[in-house]
């Protein structure tokens, strides 16, 4: 039996990235191809870790490893209920670990919980401090459906008290990084004083297990585990990655000269590490982990196996207000310590200062607020304040009247839930503000530092109606001083105006968007606000000649306070000013038909001035829109959806030479010549066209033209055009996942011949095919006792031509651990 343990730590995390307005991660251009940072880190690390690849020596697929059964991990709670929503299906893989990981850990699952939104916690008060860990602690034991035994904290940021505080909700451990440990002694009863050993600057032994004491008269601990440092680097910064055998080779370093009883290396990193920051990172780390599974000299475990098994020898004292990427405790986030990312000349990081004591000052404000009015509406402000994530971890309104139900003060009136409900969010919002990432970069002026000022905007809009003083202007205050590194903000009021504002979504903003994209007759559910908060009232067509025109009115309805607003509205589309929209308000509900007879002699001049002349006499507090005025994710379906209007538009004048084309096309193939240079881009359009059109079903009978499809691919093939554009790569991958889902539910000979020849065309045309969700599903299929056992011996080997097709070890050799049952012979 080995004494030789083993267990890497990937701490998954994202920061909040929502419109605080909308609840929507909006479109990021910075992480193109993909939507957002989210979804492009998605697709890099948190997916292909639920399937990683273990390849033979010939570069096969023998196997796919959720390696997050095999690995101690945390997500951070905001991008799991993200992944949710996005992502349901890797999402549902990192829930299903952890119950897997309990079978194989004798109860003990892999998943650790976090400080709710990643505050670094020493600069946080204890009240918030409180509220982070219980928000973690509820969040994780709905998900995983167990209470948490260990906890990370954000940027393994420490103190006392947070220690306390943990210990104190049932929290048994934690993990640092050996430079946060300062001095050690033996647990025994006669240690004294001066048995103290200092560790500081690393020196701790990173194998074993410590206990912090933190009030020895009610025996009061918590356990702490300290990582491999040297070993957490190479996985980090030196490509120890790039080799499975080379990452072993380090790991079996680590363990040292052989030492009396248990140790255990535990390396603990960013989990992007693996897949985000080192591409293909998860491959190395399932080769370790299918190695280790296969050999006896090196145990694998999770620190809460290790920690019942081999209970902490040793007591500890952590250095206080240190964490494990700032060399100078937590400066890093409040003062220009000096620790950078991009090391930039003649910048500085002296904008942390205001940045973070403005911030403060606001939270002050919060609470004071949340306090006068919590006292007047709730019971106990704090305890629901606790428990508000019940609410915002599931929205809905139901969920919303059961928690005022459980906390209310006295039966509310509908001015006082949604106050009720203001209050409350203005306090989530005030800890959202706190996320690190806001501090960690090199400018005030990044995506990180904006979305923590967008969280500030939002507990402004929220509290100011119900606050005693000026918010948004004391913040100011402290933001002018914040000075930025580029000159084309100047400082954090600049960034305030620039990069938060423009996402403050009101009710009349709110209306713009759905009277825009109703002129442009795009469907609500494409434009991210819809159909949550505006619902149409009455909408009147005022289009005539040389005037595209609606007028109408709509109700609101905050997504999170349920306070509900009606808008009315005129949009134009016109030549000369493009779109347009004007919005107001009114008292009384407006007459729609007497205004359009007010207009008729505007309408038969096609005047928008006019029109809006009239409009205005109507309705006050009138706000103007433009396109340039919409969220990113609405102003580009707009300009997508307008778009697609114009190029059918010139499709349609381009019939006949398409024709042309097509008629040339016949006589190069007859003739073996390649495509003449100044038609190469005619000819790619055509095929281009014709292939997303054939690659999408028949929308009633949902049949592909395999015909067609066949003849423009091999068209493609012998014209020699390299076809790799974004839409057609996603049209593939859309229609590999659709072609694969049809065979899971019918598995006829055809549907899988079709898949075949689907990747030989491909192939042929050299588009690049992104195969990860296919091969998923069909390793799925592959192990489904259920799916094989109905397949004929014809269809078995077609089936196993697919496999190897898609890369897979299959047929004549068995893929490990997977077998046809009734079909043996053909493995």
């Amino acid at each position: 039996m080995t004494d030789k343990y083993f267990c890497i730590h990937g701490h998954f995390y994202q920061p909040p990235r929502e419109n605080p307005w909308l609840e929507f991660v909006e479109y990021q251009a910075s992480a193109q191809p993909y939507h957002d940072w989210n979804e492009r880190i998605t697709r890099e690390c948190y997916g292909p870790n639920t399937r990683a690849r273990l390849h033979d020596q010939e570069g096969h697929i023998k196997k796919l490893l959720n390696n997050y059964e095999y690995m101690s991990f945390n997500f951070g709670p905001t991008l799991l209920s993200w992944l949710e929503k996005a992502h349901p299906w890797i999402y549902d893989q990192i829930i299903f670990a952890d119950l897997a990981s309990r079978d194989r850990y004798q109860g003990h699952g892999n998943a650790l919980a976090q400080v709710y939104n990643h505050i670094i916690m020493p600069l946080a008060r204890r009240r918030d401090k409180l509220t982070q860990i219980r928000w973690g602690l509820a969040d994780f034991e709905q998900r995983f459906g167990r209470q948490a035994e260990g906890m990370w904290l954000a940027e393994t940021a420490v103190d006392m008290e947070t220690l306390e505080i943990m210990a104190q909700e049932g929290i048994k451990f934690t993990i640092l990084s050996p430079t946060q440990a300062q001095s050690v002694r033996p647990l025994s009863g006669n240690s004294g004083e001066n048995d103290w050993q200092d560790v500081s600057g690393g020196q701790i032994d990173p194998t074993l297990p410590y206990r912090v004491w933190l009030d020895k008269g009610s025996h009061r601990f918590i356990d702490i585990f300290f990582y491999d440092g040297p070993l957490a680097r190479a996985v980090a910064y030196e490509k120890v990655l790039e080799s499975g055998e080379n990452f072993l080779s380090r790991i079996g370093q680590a363990f040292g000269e052989h030492k009396d009883g248990p140790r255990l290396v535990n390396v603990a990193t960013d989990g992007e590490s693996y897949g985000h920051h080192f591409k293909f990172g998860e491959l190395a780390l399932a080769w370790i982990f299918d190695h280790l599974e296969h050999t006896d000299h090196i145990r694998l475990t999770n620190y809460a196996l290790f920690l019942e098994r081999f209970s902490p020898q040793n007591e500890v004292k952590v250095l206080e207000n240190s964490s494990w990427s700032c060399a100078h405790g937590v400066e890093r986030w409040r003062a220009d310590c000096g620790c950078s990312v991009g090391n930039t000349p003649g910048w500085n990081q002296a904008w942390r200062a205001p940045l973070r004591e403005g911030l403060d000052w606001l939270n002050n404000e919060l609470r004071t607020t949340f306090e006068e009015q919590g006292g007047r509406l709730l019971k106990d402000p704090w305890k629901a304040r606790d428990d508000y994530i019940t609410v915002f971890s599931n929205p809905s309104d139901r969920e919303r009247e059961r928690f005022l139900k459980r906390h209310a003060a006295h039966g509310l009136g509908a001015t006082e839930k949604v106050e009720t409900l203001q209050i409350m969010e203005s306090q989530r919002m005030s800890l959202y503000m706190f996320t690190s990432c806001g501090w960690f970069f090199d400018d005030i002026s990044g995506i990180e530092t904006a979305q923590i000022l967008k969280y500030a905007a939002r507990a402004i809009d929220l509290a100011q109606p119900l606050a005693k003083t000026a918010l948004e202007e004391g913040l100011m205050g402290f933001l002018s001083n914040a000075m930025s590194n580029d000159p084309e903000y100047r400082d954090g009021s600049g960034v305030y105006h620039r990069l938060v504002k423009p996402s403050r979504i009101d009710p009349s903003r709110a209306t713009a968007h759905y009277a825009l994209a109703a002129l442009a007759n795009v469907p609500p559910n494409e434009t991210c606000i819809f159909p949550e908060m505006v619902s149409p009232i009455q909408q009147q067509d005022l289009g005539v000649e040389g005037l595209n025109a609606i007028l109408g009115e709509v109700q609101v309805k905050e997504k999170t306070t349920g306070q509900v607003s009606t808008r009315a509205y005129v949009a134009f589309r016109q030549e000369k000013r493009g779109l347009s929209c004007s919005v107001g308000e009114k008292d009384a509900r407006l007459d729609l038909k007497q205004m359009v007879k007010e207009l008729e002699q505007e309408l038969a001049a096609a005047s928008p001035e006019k029109i809006e002349e009239t409009f205005f006499r109507h309705l006050h507090q009138i706000k103007r829109y433009e396109l340039r005025d919409l969220i990113p994710d609405t102003r580009k379906c707009l300009i997508e959806g307008l778009a697609c209007t114009v190029h059918q538009q010139i499709r349609d004048s381009l019939v006949e030479p398409y024709k042309l084309l097509q008629e040339f096309i016949l006589f190069l193939e007859k003739a073996g010549d390649p495509v003449p240079e100044n038609l190469e881009k005619d000819f790619r359009l055509l095929i281009y066209e014709q292939l997303v059109k054939f690659m999408t079903p028949d929308q009633e009978e949902g049949t592909v033209d395999w015909a067609g499809l066949h003849q423009v691919a091999e068209r493609a093939g012998q014209l020699d055009l390299k076809l790799n554009g974004p839409e057609l790569k996603k049209k593939a991958r859309d229609f590999l996942r659709n072609q694969m889902t049809h065979l899971a539910s019918s598995p006829d000979q055809n549907a899988i011949k079709d898949m075949i020849d689907f990747l030989n065309m491909a192939e042929s045309m050299h588009l690049e095919l992104d195969l990860w969700e296919c091969q998923n599903t069909f390793y799925d299929l592959y192990n489904d006792a259920e799916f094989t056992k109905v397949l004929g011996l014809e269809q078995a080997s077609t089936f196993y031509e697919l496999g190897r097709r898609l890369g897979f070890l299959v047929g004549g050799k068995k893929a490990e651990g997977t077998k046809f049952k009734g079909n043996e012979d053909n493995l």
